[in-house]
């Protein structure tokens, strides 16, 4: 077997290295991309998409200063890869999408440094797993108290986005909201020069 027939990724979970077969790799990738959350585009939406950003920035009530740094230029499609669930039956991939030179990255980071204010807050929120350690030291439990956990299956391509504006809506102003809509809602990826 030749370098090009291997692929070697790190582990979702652990300090591991996962070293698959390219077909394996590719085959896993292909059967995460038939879920009902996923459908193909005709094209790469990449320039469209940063003309809309500018254009939304544009028309924003954002500073002139925070408008050139947030207006995309140059950007590139979004790419899938995946990490190999190895803790998991039939070591499935967990997607991620690097969004780093994308049309909206600069906007939705802007745009999740707006939203920390608010989930910081919330007693719900953990900052980290060295917090939660911290909390969890300081319940009592009782012998008939049970410890459940819950696996969320795809959390991102679930959250409803019109909910989410809705809330969205109680702490911003319009023009803020159509950004997190346009960020929201135009999300796509390249992977193997499919959109």
């Amino acid at each position: 077997m030749n370098k090009s027939e291997l692929t070697i990724l790190p582990a979702d979970k652990g300090n591991a290295m996962v070293i698959l077969s390219t077909t394996d790799y590719q085959q896993k990738m292909n059967t995460l991309l038939k879920e009902s959350a996923y459908r193909r585009l005709p094209k790469d939406p990449t320039d469209s998409n940063e003309r809309k950003t500018t254009k939304l920035l544009k028309k924003s009530t954002l500073s002139e200063d925070v408008y050139k740094e947030l207006n995309p230029s140059g950007s590139r499609p979004p790419r899938l890869y995946g990490l190999p669930k190895i803790h998991n039956e039939g070591v499935p991939m967990r997607p991620i999408v690097s969004n780093i030179v994308a049309p909206t990255y600069k906007l939705a980071k802007y745009l999740a440094g707006l939203l920390k204010p608010l989930t910081s807050t919330t007693m719900h929120h953990v900052k980290n797993s060295a917090q939660f350690i911290q909390i969890l030291q300081t319940i009592q439990i009782e012998p008939h108290d049970l410890l459940v956990s819950f696996d969320i299956v795809s959390l991102f391509i679930n959250v409803p986005i019109g909910d989410s504006l809705l809330l969205l809506e109680q702490h911003f102003n319009n023009d803020l909201v159509n950004l997190f809509r346009h960020v929201l809602t135009s999300t796509y990826f390249c992977f193997n020069g499919q959109y």
